[in-house]
């Protein structure tokens, strides 16, 4: 109910008849004032296409001393069926148990009405008479079919043109005008089934949040409109998204339908992501409302997947604290190492979740000197190439690095490197060989291979991305070419160095 304040005396008779509550109906108008006037008009219209009107228009004329008329008349076939309804706020509402209506609080008109000095509403069952004074009378008036609204409703200038632009806004289901011109209708940029939050009333009349199949439709926004989520049609509020949302059952409202919780629009993003990711830029697939989408539970890993690879490319490696080495080395191999800031914390487990990104230490792993090998190749395994190579890197050692280095063969696809060379006794070092990633019957490669890791031990370095790491490399080259020359004899007999097969090779560590 809703009553002007009126300074009159009450008396001790009719004190026990008073009804619990009395609404300020000039301090509701200040409240909902602050939102605007447009959704007078969207509350107006929602009523219409919720009891199956094949038309709609809205009148708005333009201010005269301060004050429009505003109509709103449907075609509803049965039109207003309860017209007490029509000023009982929270009465209860035959809305709230079809998730494809809108209402739910049955309080929309009555939030139009306090806007208004007067108003009338005309029905199949009666007129209700909204007066200047604050009372409220009847009449035996009522339609054919259909419900007529009309008020008059204080409004400025730029009030006026605010509401004409935002009413454009809507996406009617059926023909709808404001004016006397028609709502343009919009093109369906994209429609897809999901299953969504919404809200139903369950058999006490309670509503409870349930989720439901729905479609949700796309579209492109109109030129300086922005991007907006819609209930069935009703502009609820706007996103930051790149098209409009229109979900096409209830939406889970705040009680002045102008905003949604955080936890539903993560939903929204996810799903439309899910559908729409193929449509993202590079610059897009990093906005604020992606990366709150990639954080709830209903995103798809080919989705994730999308997005991270626009964002970072196809070759991403997460920066890894444990393996500082693995940084530097995957970017000496074209890999884009990504910082642990570049992402959330929700955003990280995302990814460590689906397996889209790896660490760089799983990629390119310098901290080698602790790993056990999946196998290690026991000397009556080893073939003619593998002895031969094992006793020249041994040889060589002392002569070109000053220091002894053991061979030992593994056997680990895992560890994705060629070779490493590590302190393994005091004063002897290890160089272990990876056969999964080498083909000791590859002797150039084995002088590759040879060179690179001489080079590491000597600048106790595992940085690919330092001028001494390459300074040493092309010394060490020089060396071996030199003792070629001088100790011939430490080479092996030409008829093994011819490559037995084809091998693709990897950097090694």
């Amino acid at each position: 109910m809703y009553r002007q304040k009126v300074a009159k005396k009450s008396t001790a008779k009719h004190a026990g008849t008073q009804p619990w509550f009395v609404v300020d109906k000039e301090g509701l108008r200040k409240t909902l004032e602050r939102k605007g006037k447009a959704f007078a008009i969207y509350e107006l219209l929602q009523n219409g296409y919720d009891e199956a009107s094949t038309e709609v228009s809205v009148t708005l004329s333009q201010p005269v001393d301060g004050k429009s008329t505003l109509i709103c008349i449907d075609d509803a076939p049965l039109g207003y069926t309860d017209l007490s309804h029509a000023h009982t706020m929270f009465a209860e509402s035959k809305k709230k148990s079809n998730e494809k209506k809108r209402g739910r609080f049955n309080v929309g008109e009555k939030h139009v009405l306090a806007l208004c000095d007067s108003a009338t509403i005309t029905s199949t069952t009666g007129r209700v008479i909204f007066n200047h004074d604050g009372t409220r009378t009847h009449a035996a008036t009522r339609t054919k079919r259909g419900t007529e609204f009309r008020g008059e409703l204080p409004l400025t200038k730029e009030e006026f043109d605010e509401m004409a632009v935002k009413v454009k806004q809507v996406i009617p289901p059926i023909p709808t005008f404001f004016n006397c011109v028609q709502i343009p209708i919009r093109h369906v940029l994209h429609e897809f089934q999901t299953t969504l939050p919404t809200e139903l009333a369950d058999d006490n009349g309670i509503s409870r949040r349930t989720q439901r199949q729905t479609l949700v439709r796309l579209y492109e926004p109109f030129l300086h409109e922005k991007p907006t989520l819609y209930e069935m049609g009703m502009p609820v509020v706007e996103i930051d998204c790149k098209w409009h949302v229109d979900i096409q059952q209830k939406v889970p409202l705040n009680i002045e339908r102008d905003n949604v919780t955080p936890s539903y629009i993560k939903a929204v993003y996810a799903v439309v992501l899910n559908e729409r990711k193929d449509f993202l830029t590079e610059e897009e697939a990093a906005s604020s409302w992606v990366r709150t989408g990639f954080t709830d539970t209903r995103i798809a890993d080919s989705t994730i997947k999308s997005i991270i690879e626009k964002r970072y490319g196809t070759k991403a490696v997460r920066q890894d604290r444990g393996d500082k080495g693995s940084n530097r080395e995957c970017t000496s191999q074209d890999y884009n190492v990504v910082p642990n800031g570049a992402m959330s914390r929700e955003e990280w487990a995302v990814v460590k979740r689906t397996g889209v990104m790896k660490k760089a230490g799983e990629v390119c792993p310098t901290n080698l000197e602790d790993y056990t090998p999946k196998k290690i190749v026991k000397d009556d395994e080893r073939n003619t190439s593998q002895v031969i190579y094992q006793t020249f890197v041994e040889k060589l050692a002392p002569l070109l690095i000053n220091h002894t280095v053991t061979v030992r063969f593994v056997d680990d696809p895992e560890v994705p490197v060629q070779g490493c060379t590590y302190l393994w006794k005091k004063g002897t070092f290890r160089m272990d060989v990876n056969l999964a990633f080498h083909d000791a019957s590859d002797w150039h490669h084995n002088y590759e291979l040879l060179i690179h890791e001489f080079a590491h031990h000597a600048v106790q370095s595992n940085d690919h991305l330092v001028d001494v790491f390459y300074d040493t490399v092309t010394d060490l080259g020089a060396k071996l070419a030199s003792l070629a020359q001088t100790h011939p004899s430490l080479f092996p007999n030409p008829q093994f160095l011819s490559v037995e097969k084809p091998f693709i090779q990897k950097e090694a560590a």
